[in-house]
């Protein structure tokens, strides 16, 4: 399953790279994560590791994943170590007009019988995704 979101944030790239790569902002901006923090020092880069507890349909369940590239200004790319479903993503930064354009992309590399469920895991994370891509655009545009 794949799935790809972009939105324009009226806000500076610096300021916007600042607050996607705090990662315990995703709580804030993220309707399903309960908590998230690095489990490494220093700041985030290539190799920089964490976590997220995640709830779905009253379940939670924890997901560990290192950054596996990190161009500053431009993109940082993440995929699981430790999940239900291995995944990875990409958050994609530049210039627009009015702010920065955020692209994010996400991927899960559901396997055997699984399969079967990418449509409907489709039609249950696009719309969320989405959805919390517009609440990132509305907390940055209104601090």
């Amino acid at each position: 399953m794949h799935i790809q979101h972009s939105v324009i944030i009226r806000k500076p790239l610096a300021e916007v790279e600042a607050y996607l790569t705090d990662i315990s902002n995703n709580s804030e901006w993220q309707e399903d994560v309960l908590e998230s923090a690095l489990t490494t020092d220093g700041a985030i880069g290539k190799g920089t590791k964490g976590y997220e507890v995640r709830s779905f349909m009253n379940f939670s369940f924890r997901t560990e994943w290192v950054v596996t590239e990190y161009n500053s200004g431009k993109s940082y790319s993440f995929a699981s170590t430790s999940s239900v479903a291995p995944y990875e993503g990409t958050f994609e930064l530049e210039n627009a007009e009015s702010g920065t354009k955020v692209t994010f992309s996400f991927t899960i590399r559901a396997t055997g019988f699984n399969t079967l469920f990418d449509p409907v895991m489709h039609s249950v994370f696009a719309p969320r995704f989405r959805s919390n891509l517009e609440k990132l655009v509305t907390i940055l545009e209104n601090n």
